[in-house]
């Protein structure tokens, strides 16, 4: 896709998880859990899985053809 090879689109992504990791929202809340952990850090978990995910297709899509055009 032509969207994966646009620099901006790969900084707003980034840039996105990076604040939707600041944890305003549950600062100092330890509670309500589930499975006995508390929900941020269910959060955080899914959130590095979103990055995981992100830098998979930015290495396989954006970095790859930068080295073509190389």
């Amino acid at each position: 896709m032509k969207l994966f090879r646009s620099r901006v689109f790969w900084i707003c992504t980034f840039t996105a998880l990076f604040l939707l990791s600041i944890d305003v929202w549950a600062w100092e809340r330890v509670s309500p859990r589930l499975f006995g952990l508390p929900y941020i850090i269910l959060y955080t978990v899914f959130l590095e899985g979103l990055l995981f995910v992100a830098f998979f297709v930015f290495i396989s899509t954006y970095w790859k053809d930068l080295k073509e055009e190389s």
